[in-house]
Order: C-alpha cells, then structure tokens, then sequence
C-alpha cells in the first residue's frame, strides 16, 4: 500500500508540473494573435507561484513578455495620442524588468546533470539593456509632472540593471549617461525627505567615480553639516586634496575650524588656500578676522587686512576689519588708562586711544560706502565718532542706525 500511495502521489506532482508548464506555454501563445493579455497574465502568474515551475528560466523570460506588453500597450496609446496610464506603464515596465532578472538568475541554475545551460540568456541580455533604457524615459516624464519619487524609483531600477551578473559585460556603467542618470536621480531623490539617504548614496558614488566630483563634494558636505562632524570634515578635506581652489569648500572647512574653536587649523587651511590662490583677496580678509577675534593680534590682523584691501579696495571685510582693529587697539588703551592714578599719564594714553579711533574712521566710512546698511559697521563708527570728539559726525550717523533699527 505505501509504494501504491508515493506512485500516485509522484504522479500529482508531475501532473502538477506537467499543468504548469503548460500555463507557461498557453501565456506565450497568448501574446500572439489573437493578443489576450489577460489570459496570459493569469497563465503566467500561476506559473510563477507553483513550486513545479516558480524556479524555472523560462516562466520569468515568459512573465517579462506579458509584461513588458501591458506596457507596451499603454504605450501605443500614448503615441497614437490617446489616453494611457501612466501607473500602468510605471508599473509593468519594472516587473518587467524584474521578471527577467529572475530568469537570468534562474538560468543560472544546474539541470539535473549539474550542467548549466541558460536558453534564453541572449534574449533576456537584450532586453534587460533595451527596455531597460525606457526607465529613463518614464523617470524624466514622472520628474516632469513633479512625481520625484516615482522617477526616483524607475532611475533606480535602471541604475540596477549593470549589478544583475547576465549585465557584467554590457558595459552599461560606463555609458555617460549612466552617471547622468544617476545625477538627475540625486536631484530628484533630494525633492523627498524619506529619499534623502538614496540621494547621498548616489552623490558618493558620483564623487568616486569621479562624476561632477567637485559638485558632489559641495552638496555631500551640505548633507553633513550638522549631522554628522566626521563625515562632514573628511568630505571637505577630501574635497580640498582634489580641489584645491574650490573656495566653498575652502571656506566651509576655515569657518568649522573657527566654530569649534581650533583657531591654529583654521589658520593652517586659510595659508593653504592663500598659496593656492594668492590673489584671492577674501582670504586675506578672513585670516585677518580671524588673528584680530581669536589672537588679538593686532599687526599680523592689519598685515593681512592691508593685502586684502590692496588686492580689492572693495572688499569690505577688509576696510571694516581694518577699521575694528584701530578700534580695537583704541578700547584696550583707554581700558588701561582707567587704573592710572597720574593724571598727565592718564591724558597721554587718552589722547593715544584717541589718535587709534580716528585712525579707524576712513576704513570704516569706506566700509560704509560699500554697505551703507551694515548696522554692525555703522555702530563700530559711530563708537570711533563719539570718541574722536566730532559730534556731528557722531549724531548723522546715530540718526541712520536709528532709521535702520525702525
């Protein structure tokens, strides 16, 4: 009795197999005339899902037919004019895709002899690489109508396609447009906040393949800023190493220096960024910021103000800067003199802090001249002003940072 019950029970499983394979067949004429795309979608996905048939080449190559025709139906219309649906053609066209990489997978497989004897690899080579290139058009027309993730994903799947191992030799990742797909990706991925990690994996492949490199730097250290320091500080050193003028990278770099407080590697990097571009007057402007607020040093801050102003008379950050160091130099004169009993040596370093104050007046008024509403200018001359005794100079400008502060 048990050799009589495993007997029929064998024989299911063949008529079972025998059934299916048999579905996998009926789908195929069904996408011949006469075309019903509904029976061969319901043939298929039978097949897809029993055990006897869900592993086999031939089923996926078949599945990617049907549906690469639903979308090529909706296509039709679409170039006849007619209504098509979009999610239709979104949809298909990547189960398309996916269905043919199964069977590439599958294909793979070792028959009952251990061979491995793809029948369709030729065929699903070509139309992975095909239609695969039809991802870049419905990504761009969903782009277009403001789906950012739609496009987003169907990029995606085009970017996959060189991963699938039957694709190693097409050479698809080389292709320029390649790396221009994956770039629009990046704007789109970024347009959708839960896509953000997508978009900075593909400006990190972008930058190592050397795609837009010194964009990619910018954006990448812009993902960072805030999130995370070390990425953030490795990106815009990286950036540098390639990028040597790149002043936005430059300056993002100085300016996490003088935010954390070390003072010494700001000045190391904004040397480095002089050497590299010595005539970049803002450089010399922001060392000399720099050496004024955190060094008090005030010769070497109006050594470098001076290069700045003399490379661009412009620059006001130099003409202001040059102005707050005599200021500067004025206060911490007049704070000294505070202690000093002798009244002669008193009026002597007054008179010292006095000559630093109108020092700073023509710098500050050119600064003025270059932004008028710079209210932060406009009060550090007023202050020189009130100090140099000329009162009328003194109440114009109070009356402009009053009109200003309104």
């Amino acid at each position: 009795m048990k050799k009589i019950a495993i007997s029929l029970m064998m024989l299911a499983v063949a008529a079972s197999g025998f059934s299916q394979k048999k579905n996998v067949s009926k789908a195929e004429s069904a996408l011949w005339n006469p075309v019903d795309l509904v029976t061969a979608k319901t043939s298929i996905e039978a097949a897809m899902t029993d055990p006897s048939t869900a592993k086999w080449e031939k089923t996926y190559y078949i599945a990617g037919n049907v549906y690469y025709a639903y979308y090529e139906e909706e296509e039709k219309k679409r170039l006849l004019g007619q209504p098509a649906n979009q999610v239709v053609k979104n949809e298909y066209l990547v189960k398309a895709i996916d269905a043919y990489a199964k069977a590439a997978e599958y294909g793979q497989m070792p028959d009952e002899k251990g061979k491995v004897k793809p029948k369709y690899e030729k065929e699903v080579k070509a139309n992975l690489e095909k239609y695969g290139k039809y991802l870049i058009n419905e990504g761009l027309y969903n782009y277009n109508q403001s789906d950012y993730k739609t496009a987003t994903n169907l990029w995606g799947k085009y970017l996959e396609i060189p991963s699938y191992p039957i694709m190693k030799n097409v050479g698809m990742e080389k292709d320029s447009l390649y790396n221009e797909i994956k770039y629009y990706s990046v704007d789109a991925a970024n347009r959708v906040p839960e896509l953000k990690p997508i978009a900075v994996k593909y400006m990190e492949e972008l930058k190592d393949a050397g795609y837009k490199a010194e964009s990619m730097y910018e954006w990448l250290s812009d993902e960072y800023k805030g999130k995370d320091d070390a990425k953030y500080v490795k990106t815009l050193q990286e950036g540098m190493k390639k990028f040597p003028k790149n002043s936005y990278l430059m300056g993002s770099l100085i300016n996490y220096y003088i935010f954390s407080k070390k003072v010494d590697e700001a000045i190391a990097y904004i040397d480095e960024a002089i050497k590299n571009d010595p005539k970049n007057a803002q450089y010399y402007a922001v060392k000399g910021n720099l050496l004024l607020q955190a060094k008090k040093d005030y010769d070497a801050s109006i050594a470098a103000y001076n290069q700045a102003a003399q490379l661009d008379p412009q620059n006001f950050l130099a003409q202001s800067g040059l102005g707050l160091v005599y200021v500067s130099k004025a206060e911490e004169i007049n704070d000294k003199a505070s202690s000093i009993k002798d009244n002669k040596k008193y009026q002597v370093e007054r008179n010292r802090a006095k000559d630093e104050f109108i020092k700073a007046i023509p710098y500050l008024e050119k600064a003025k001249s270059i932004n008028p509403k710079d209210i932060d200018n406009l009060r550090v001359l007023r202050a020189a002003y009130l100090r140099a005794d000329k009162g009328a100079e003194y109440n114009k400008i109070d009356a402009e940072i009053k009109e200003l502060e309104k």
